[in-house]
């Protein structure tokens, strides 16, 4: 069973962990909406290469943040 994009939220953990690293509310709202509306991902099952899709988001948005710096 694939778990929707559209429907996931970040952890309250992993929203802490990506704010300790500098990160505003309003990037990571953005990130969180670049996702679910500008990529090609569909459902959280479709990224590889991270334990679990709250470890890709962190990682996808301190290094999109870092970038626009």
């Amino acid at each position: 069973m694939c778990k929707l994009l559209s429907e996931w939220q970040p952890s309250e953990s992993a929203l802490a962990l990506i704010k300790l690293n500098g990160v505003t509310d309003y990037q990571i709202a953005r990130s969180i909406d670049y996702l679910k509306n500008y990529s090609d991902l569909r459902n959280i099952d479709e990224v590889e290469g991270y334990d679990n899709w709250n470890a890709f988001f962190i990682m996808f948005c301190i290094k999109a943040n870092k970038l626009a710096t």
